[in-house]
């Protein structure tokens, strides 16, 4: 619903047959890529050179910015850390282990995130990360969110929609780890009956985790 500029391009680029590996705006550094790899951290949890080959090729069909790759690998990173039930506090350390020296971008916003872990006002420490519409910035917020509340699948989520940036892809990608740390018990049934389309989405995670098994 709604998607970015840089989807739509890519999916125009692909519809006049432009190869997916090119089909990417080169430019853009958007949050659209890392905002749909949740999957791929669950369905490579157990295979990390997968998980990263496949996060950074899903990026490539919209977002060709090296910054919008790398931040589709970090996306599906921390979901595996969280299915992994890495401690909390290993997470940055993990991901920076991960991702330094790839961009420069990246890495200095992970080193924007560690300034922010040390700052008492949440939304001076949010701003201080960047608000989110690029994706190292939604990347890295969204797991200082969880880090505030990692035990508070509902505080974590509310933070980052409570932010004056891009909120609706933060809370999503900060969801997205709550959600992989807890499971579903974690969320209010309520939300999960009265989301849209919620049969197909227990459908797709259904056959996920058979596919999943078979590997």
């Amino acid at each position: 619903r709604g998607p970015g500029a840089s989807c739509q391009y890519g999916a125009r680029q692909l519809e006049r047959g432009v190869p997916w590996r090119e089909a990417g705006n080169p430019d853009s550094k958007g949050c659209g890529a890392a905002m749909r790899v949740a999957p791929i951290g669950y369905f490579f949890q157990n295979n990390l050179p997968r998980l990263r080959e496949v996060a950074a090729d899903t990026a490539l069909t919209t977002h060709r910015h090296p910054a919008a790759e790398l931040g589709a690998v970090a996306a599906a990173f921390r979901g595996k850390l969280a299915l992994d039930q890495a401690p909390p506090a290993d997470f940055v350390p993990l991901l920076r282990e991960e991702t330094k020296g790839l961009v420069a971008d990246v890495d200095q916003a992970l080193g924007r995130l560690e300034q922010a872990l040390q700052m008492s006002d949440l939304t001076a420490a949010l701003a201080h990360i960047g608000e989110g519409w690029v994706a190292e910035e939604a990347v890295l917020g969204a797991l200082f969110c969880f880090l505030q509340h990692p035990r508070d699948y509902l505080a974590a989520v509310r933070l980052a929609a409570n932010t004056s940036g891009d909120s609706d892809s933060l809370a999503a990608l900060t969801g997205g780890i709550s959600g992989a740390y807890w499971g579903i018990q974690a969320l209010p049934p309520a939300w999960v009956d009265r989301i849209e389309k919620s049969a197909y989405l227990r459908d797709v995670a259904q056959r996920l985790a058979r596919k999943k098994g078979e590997i």
